[in-house]
């Protein structure tokens, strides 16, 4: 498996499991014994906290993502690296 279907697979996992979590919290928050508008009061926080965290945790993982790509392109074309090199040196 490369690299590239790793970073994939590990982002659409990651995604899933943040969708089931949201699922199981508004589930459980809509069970709870509580008024209605403290119940949409809550969930809107809950959602608001859950959309930052998922919003941060994606910049993470773009970030990773092309970290990983650029390892990867470096080590496929070391000769693109070699001419900002050489001019460096001169």
């Amino acid at each position: 498996m490369s690299n590239e279907d790793e970073c994939s697979s590990i982002g659409t996992s990651l995604v899933v499991f943040l969708l089931g979590v949201a699922v199981g919290a508004a589930v459980a928050i809509l069970y709870a014994p509580t008024a209605g508008r403290e119940t949409r009061a809550h969930l809107a926080e809950t959602a608001s906290r859950a959309k930052e965290r998922a919003s941060e945790i994606s910049h993470q993982v773009v970030e990773k993502a092309e970290a990983i790509r650029d390892k990867v392109a470096a080590r496929v074309h070391p000769e693109q690296e070699a001419p900002a090199d050489s001019e460096a040196a001169a």
